[in-house]
């Protein structure tokens, strides 16, 4: 099967062009404030920052993006691949192919059938 791009809705351009990225934390925040939440402690603040990363990646419209193009590269069977060097894009593509079958779930009859009619069909 070829492969196609996914092309974002109107409603989805206007929510991710609302999207705001926090402002950058150095690694002296994440000490400040994890020593702040566990008693003056430093030990783990790592882990938060990761957290932090992870949590602030889907913030990014290139995200989202990688998401709905996992999710079709997964409906047409098309073998995972990562093309971008953007790790938001990346992680978006991942969780979209790899949490596709459990995300279809959610979606109700017409969404699925509408996304399946665009992505997945030959014709």
């Amino acid at each position: 099967m070829d492969r196609r791009i996914y092309e974002p809705t109107p409603e989805q351009e206007a929510r991710w062009a609302t999207l705001r990225v926090p402002r950058e934390m150095t690694d002296e925040d994440f000490r400040a404030l994890w020593a702040k939440k566990h008693g003056g402690k430093t030990v783990g603040w790592g882990i938060m920052k990761r957290d932090w990363v992870l949590g602030n990646l889907k913030n990014h419209r290139e995200y989202h993006v990688g998401v709905w193009q996992g999710r079709v590269d997964a409906a047409r069977g098309l073998p995972y691949s990562e093309e971008r060097n953007e790790n938001t894009y990346n992680l978006g593509y991942y969780r979209g192919y790899t949490d596709f079958a459990s995300d279809t779930k959610g979606w109700d009859e017409a969404t699925r059938k509408a996304f399946y009619a665009k992505y997945v069909q030959e014709g």
